[in-house]
């Protein structure tokens, strides 16, 4: 007999002639399985490691479906309890994951909390229209979602609007099973085929953007090593100085690999305090702690099957790094006030401007967690030992700004080049960044950019807050708050922390507009 590990759903085998296995057996409850007799069992589905497995002849019961390396999860949901019993009953025996609503607002709350494949709902529910609220609410939770309507009431109006709000496909009652099955089957297939070929999309624009980039930023050395960082699924730590690009390095990793249809979601670990973090980090139930009114979904859960890039790593306490190495070793998370985990499938790319090691050898940081991270190490230099870089990215900065602003690029002279060059860049591509809009802004509508344009601060080489009576032309309130929020930033290093306590606001307020001014 041999052991064969499982995680809820068993399979056995008939036994015919020349099979060399007699039977499966499975235990539910402990959560191990056995098989009986000589050789390899028909069915291998190693679901621990996340095969994608089909039915085999002589086979019969329940296979969990894997796509990816992730079992496939389907909401269904209908008001008619004995009905959605059968249908779950059904879905369990074809081998995917259910979970079950009775009403649009359990199903949107548990689209909230959970990430879903695929949502099944009845049309009508209390109300007429009551499905196609389930399909417009889960779907502007979880956009990749796949939707089935089920009814016994199908018209071409209703066949239209539902159509027109989203959804995938349209099925009569009674239902049959082939023929629901084959439907799920098909959404899939198609909601998989639109993701291949947006990655495919994204890969063409990604190795177009990383090559010129990659060139602008000095950052090629780097970027031609990242198509086989990409390729892989293991951890990777990003570090360098505050400033140097390693949210760009992130990015790219991401947007080169199979992850890249799927999010990208960047949280600044030293920016918030420590239980702020771990319920943005890991989610929450509903009571879970004083103004928890609603269960909410986690960063861990909004990035499932993508990319979560956990920058300044380094600045997050002893509690929070027993969790992340939790999750790291089992691909699960708790969300704060739950008593069972949740499997989530997440590349993880940390960075931090700290030496880990050192902080290894102070007991800060912990050991497990450092070598479990640092699998697939990358540094970014800074910009003081890549100088000849400042020309490409200033006049990608230039361009950028100029497009954004919708003003003609102005030339930059060599005296101005030269000015850049001899600055110390502290806060390197990001003050370079910085200051290259803030003097543009300062120069306004000009056709020529000169050295006296430049406005570097004379010690460091850091640049200083803009003067009013230098400004050429009125910027808005909202533009000064976001260079002095910068300035302040170069500053402190980047560091939002410190930068909150200077500015006298919250650190969400700070990581808010860090975060608005990325997007914008």
């Amino acid at each position: 007999m041999g052991v064969y590990q499982g995680d809820g759903y068993g399979v056995w085998c008939s036994g015919q002639p020349g099979a060399p296995v007699h039977a499966l057996l499975y235990d539910q409850g402990r959560g191990y399985g056995a098989w009986i007799g000589a050789g390899t069992p028909h069915c291998q589905c190693p679901w621990r490691l996340g095969y994608h497995h089909q039915s085999v002849p002589g086979c019969h019961g329940r296979i969990r479906h894997h796509a990816g390396g992730a079992v496939t999860d389907i909401l269904l949901v209908d008001d008619e309890q004995a009905l959605l019993k059968i249908l779950a009953r059904t879905l369990e025996r074809a081998g995917y994951a259910v979970a079950c609503a009775g009403s649009v607002e359990t199903a949107l709350a548990q689209a909230a909390a959970q990430s879903f494949d695929m949502v099944i709902t009845d049309l009508k529910l209390v109300h007429d229209d009551d499905g196609l609220k389930v399909a417009q609410g889960v779907r502007a939770l979880q956009s990749n979602i796949g939707v089935l309507i089920v009814t016994a009431y199908a018209s071409v109006p209703s066949a239209v609007e539902a159509m027109r709000v989203g959804v995938d496909d349209y099925l009569m009652k009674p239902v049959e099973t082939q023929e629901l099955l084959l439907r799920i089957s098909s959404i899939l297939e198609r909601r998989q085929l639109k993701r291949e070929v947006q990655t495919l999309r994204s890969r063409l624009r990604a190795d177009k953007k990383t090559a010129v980039i990659g060139e602008e930023t000095g950052l090629s050395g780097i970027f031609a090593s990242l198509d086989r960082v990409a390729l892989s699924d293991l951890p990777v730590l990003v570090q360098g100085e505050s400033g140097t690009g390693k949210e760009l390095v992130a990015r790219a990793i991401h947007d080169r690999s199979n992850r890249q249809g799927r999010s990208f979601i960047a949280v600044n670990c030293a920016a918030m305090s420590e239980q702020l973090l771990e319920s943005e980090l890991f989610g929450h139930v509903q009571g879970a702690f004083t103004g928890a009114d609603r269960s909410r979904r986690g960063l861990f859960e909004e990035a499932h099957k993508g990319t979560l890039f956990l920058d300044e790593i380094g600045d997050i306490s002893p509690g929070l790094q027993v969790r992340l190495l939790r999750v790291l070793q089992e691909q699960e998370i708790r969300p704060v006030g739950a008593n069972v985990g949740r499997k989530v499938d997440v590349r993880i790319i940390a960075a931090t401007h700290r030496d880990l090691a050192t902080l290894v050898r102070e007991g800060v940081f912990r050991d497990d967690l450092y070598f479990r991270l640092n699998v697939l190490p990358l540094t970014v230099p800074p910009l003081r030992n890549r100088r000849d870089d400042i020309p490409e990215l200033t006049a990608y900065f230039v361009e950028r700004y100029c497009a954004k602003a919708g003003r003609p690029v102005p030339h930059i002279t060599l005296d101005a080049l030269r000015k850049l060059g001899q600055g110390q860049w502290p806060g390197n591509v990001r003050e370079l960044r910085n200051v290259i809009e803030r003097s543009l802004t300062l120069a306004g509508n000009t056709e020529v950019l000169d050295a006296d344009d430049i406005r570097l601060d004379q010690g460091a080489g850091d640049s200083g807050p803009p003067l009013f009576s230098q400004m050429k032309d009125l910027v808005s309130l909202e533009e000064l708050e976001r260079q002095y929020l910068a300035y302040v930033l170069e500053r402190t290093q980047g560091n939002q922390a410190k930068a909150a306590e200077i500015l006298q606001v919250g650190k969400n307020t700070v990581w808010r507009r860090v975060r608005d001014s990325k997007t914008s």
